[in-house]
């Protein structure tokens, strides 16, 4: 009967049939050699002297049971069979064939946009600021109507201060009663024309203004950016220093 031992055995793996045990070495089944099965013990015969040592003659088939005899010296052990040789290895199988890609997924629904927010509450409004100083007046129109080209109303006691003005930058204090009028921008000439009234603040004398007064009784000569005026008593020609003073300029 045909051998059929098993695929991809482990090392000293044991496989029988027919009666025979065969053991893996690693690289090839090797068959074991096994004594045969014991007989029935004989009656004990007289022990005879020890013969020689026969070799080892081949085995024969097996008889009846007969008595015991003595034990046979121990046969030595045969020699280790050759290993068969290592099968060659079998081909690679081919790699199978790529699988197709599978299809594109749908995309996915556009999620809801979110709510407007709350728009946020209305920063308060900022003080007001101060209001800035007059503007200088235009350049001289072309000729017409004549109209004022400057005027002040100015406090000429003490240290003087303007209190109202139009074209006027700044006023000059030259003593007592003696002032200097200075525009913010010149007229287009000299040749303009002053109008002035006065008042002191305690009534006991009336003043008169002077216009274009200089030092003494020399007049001064306007020039387009600025003039110079005297306030005296009536009573005399000392200089005295008026309360209210208002100033008008024409050309």
């Amino acid at each position: 009967m045909a051998l059929n031992f098993p695929n991809s055995p482990s090392l000293n793996d044991i496989y029988e049939a027919n009666g025979t045990k065969w053991q893996w070495d690693g690289s090839s089944w090797v068959r074991i050699v096994s004594a045969g099965n014991q007989g029935f013990q004989g009656v004990q015969g007289a022990v005879g002297a020890q013969g020689a040592v026969g070799a080892q003659g081949d085995v024969g088939a097996q008889g009846a049971q007969g008595a015991q005899g003595a034990v046979g010296a121990q046969g030595a052990v045969g020699a280790q069979g050759d290993v068969g040789a290592q099968g060659a290895a079998g081909a690679q199988g081919a790699v199978g064939a790529q699988g197709e890609v599978g299809a594109q997924g749908a995309v996915g629904a556009q999620g809801a946009v979110g709510a407007q927010g709350a728009a946020g509450a209305q920063g308060a409004v900022g003080a007001q600021g101060n209001q800035g100083r007059q503007g200088a007046p235009g350049t001289q129109g072309s000729s017409g109507t004549e109209v004022v080209r400057a005027w002040v109303n100015f406090d000429g006691e003490g240290t003087i201060a303007i209190r109202a003005d139009f074209n006027v930058n700044s006023l000059t204090d030259n003593g007592t009663g003696d002032y200097s009028v200075t525009f913010d921008n010149a007229l287009s000439d000299a040749n303009y024309a002053t109008c002035a009234s006065i008042s002191n603040n305690s009534g006991t004398s009336q003043l008169i203004c002077c216009i274009y007064q200089g030092t003494g009784n020399v007049p001064t000569a306007p020039t387009t950016s600025t003039f110079r005026m005297h306030t005296t008593a009536n009573t005399g020609e000392a200089k005295q220093d008026a309360k209210f003073v208002c100033v008008s300029v024409f050309r």
